[in-house]
């Protein structure tokens, strides 16, 4: 902390006589802005330099624990991408939007989604969604825009953690990511060949998981730029097919159907269905489950910081994309599962049947019965290979984050040094490889008695996932005190709107704790304890505890104060990185189709 007045250590550079040179920097990055951001970034810088002698005795420097951190981040950094090679910004805005998005929207949208219809009811589905989307949703993309536009980084999810809490934090945060995000790519790709059944239960499933698993791990060997554009038309088709499905519903419902049937929300006789108990206890039970259906069928904002390191300027990007991203799922979530619990009766015998048979694809689909129920036949096929494209796109979305996450863990001394070499196209080789043999797990599947100890294992992913939501909500919490004690809120190149940080992070971080804590509630039910249950319902609790506790006493970490967070390292070059995208952009003609896609997304 004992810096001279001449001098400050920001990040890894030393400025001297932080006036005029200060105010130059803070305009370099000004360029990425539109005009209302130019001049509120202007008004900072000066308010900046006004307060410099002041403050100069007192700048935070990036010196933590037993060394200079910030230059530790910029050395890491330096050092991986010379000798291993390093990703590289090749995303665009609707890349990454149609990437989150393609994530966040899988099978369970289209398919498992009926089994929380049939055991909870209609209302409860719906009032679920929309808990989750306004209050655990919400927040996690505004905390991670915020966190995100400000230092765009590899592995930003266990970074920040490392950086702004404590690096036994990020280690076990990494880790437990890492894993639930692994456990996706076996369940989507199991998926597909589910998907893939309905039309050919004969061949063997180890050729279609070959297939699938196969085509995703070369796309991704591909630059990010292609791999964007291919998840940006496979995530169109599901966008499409819900958007048609939920106008399906509200035509069908207003009598346009073949049977001419103003049906309205016939269904929901017994919206709130009972579990476990009755009377108001039970319907409060079955609604709860669909919190914990929720955490696994909902997603997106670890999508978002973990694309973040290879978006093109991100510092516009990031914010315009969150927002939007946010209210496409927020719609699909909410006004979907509405239109869900309209169209099809939750008591539906054909829906009750193939839950009870394991049908395959859009067999189970509650989307296929209910319109069948109205009239509407023929779209099986159709929705079959959407859905199909979907579970698809989404396994494929998390082989690109989770070999992320292992080259990103790399390069911050967390895995292995053979993880962090990429290919001169930015491919992270090795760590995309590790991804490829672990998923290859998916082949367990091809035998009929490893199906239930698979599902065992996959179950364990939603745990992970909202774990990793409350490490979130941490790093934000700890972050934001950090940005006010060290240069101001107000430094921020992006802020949640209407003030609402950090109050409803607190509020989702307990709400989420809430959920993990109780998430496997029915276990201890009289009669109902079974140690496998057990595992799958807390095995993610004890695996990142059993992760931070290690690393702690390994490497004797401490609890990071907010005056000496490391909340400048690699940001110049962000900054410089920034300025220089909108220079090469001076004097390009955009062509008109791109200008509607720029309104578009």
């Amino acid at each position: 902390m004992g810096s001279a007045p001449g001098s400050w250590l920001w990040g890894a550079a030393k400025f001297d006589a932080l006036g005029y040179l200060g105010l130059q920097i803070r305009i370099r990055s000004v360029w990425s802005f539109n005009h209302e951001h130019r001049k509120s970034s202007l008004e900072r810088a000066r308010h900046s330099i006004n307060l410099a002698e002041s403050d100069i005795e007192s700048a935070p420097t990036t010196v933590t624990g037993n060394g200079q951190k910030g230059i530790q981040y910029a050395e890491i950094s330096a050092e991986a991408g010379e000798k291993y090679g390093k990703t590289v910004r090749g995303l665009t805005n609707r890349h990454m939007q149609l990437i989150t998005i393609g994530s966040s929207i899988g099978t369970g949208m289209f398919v498992g989604i009926g089994s929380a219809l049939a055991r909870s009811g209609p209302l409860s589905v719906f009032l679920g969604f929309t808990f989750f989307s306004v209050f655990m949703l919400w927040p996690l993309f505004m905390a991670a825009a915020e966190m995100c536009t400000w230092l765009p980084v590899r592995g930003s999810i266990f970074q920040f953690a490392e950086r702004y809490v404590d690096p036994a934090l990020g280690f076990a945060g990494g880790y437990v990511y890492w894993y639930g995000a692994l456990m996706l790519v076996i369940s989507d790709f199991t998926g597909c060949v589910s998907v893939i059944s309905f039309w050919d239960d004969k061949t063997n499933p180890g050729w279609y998981i070959l297939l699938t698993l196969g085509l995703s791990l070369l796309l991704n060997l591909i630059a990010v730029k292609y791999y964007g554009e291919v998840e940006f038309v496979t995530s169109s088709f599901k966008i499409i097919l819900m958007i048609s499905l939920i106008a399906a519903t509200f035509v069908t419902m207003l009598g346009g159907n073949p049977q001419h049937d103003r049906y309205g929300f016939r269904y929901w006789h017994h919206p709130m269905k009972e579990y476990l108990e009755t009377g108001s206890l039970g319907r409060f039970l079955g609604f709860w489950r669909i919190f914990i259906y929720a955490a696994f069928a909902c997603g997106g904002p670890d999508v978002v910081m973990m694309t973040s390191a290879e978006v093109q300027n991100p510092r516009v990007v990031i914010p315009r994309a969150t927002q939007k991203i946010y209210l496409r799922l927020g719609m699909f979530y909410i006004v979907g599962t509405l239109a869900l619990g309209i169209i099809c009766p939750d008591d539906d015998p054909t829906l009750l049947e193939s839950l009870d048979t394991g049908a395959s694809g859009s067999a189970a689909s509650p989307w296929v019965i209910g319109l069948r129920v109205h009239g509407v036949n023929g779209l099986a096929n159709l929705v079959n290979a959407i859905v199909l494209t979907s579970a698809w796109s989404c396994g494929n979305a998390y082989v690109y984050s989770s070999s992320r996450t292992l080259y990103a863990l790399a390069v911050n001394g967390k895995a292995p040094a053979i993880f962090k070499k990429c290919l001169s196209n930015g491919v992270p080789i090795y760590a995309l490889a590790a991804v490829a043999a672990v998923s290859c797990l998916s082949f367990l599947n091809v035998k009929t008695s490893t199906n239930t100890v698979l599902g065992w294992f996959i179950n364990l992913s939603s745990v992970s996932f909202m774990i990793t939501y409350m490490i979130i909500f941490v790093t934000y919490i700890r972050f934001r005190a950090a940005v006010v004690q060290q240069i101001g809120i107000d430094a921020l190149y992006f802020r949640t709107p209407f003030n609402l940080q950090p109050y409803v992070s607190y509020f989702s971080l307990g709400f989420a704790f809430i959920i993990v804590l109780f998430n496997g509630f029915y276990i201890f039910w009289p009669g109902a304890f079974t140690a496998s249950d057990f595992i799958a319902a807390y095995f993610g609790v004890f695996f990142f505890t059993g992760l931070f506790v290690f690393w702690k006493f390994y490497k004797k970490t401490r609890f990071i104060k907010a005056g000496e967070a490391d909340i400048f390292s690699g940001k110049q070059a962000i900054d410089d990185e920034e300025n220089e995208w909108v220079q090469s952009r001076v004097g390009i003609v955009v062509p008109g189709y791109q200008k509607a896609f720029d309104k578009l997304f």
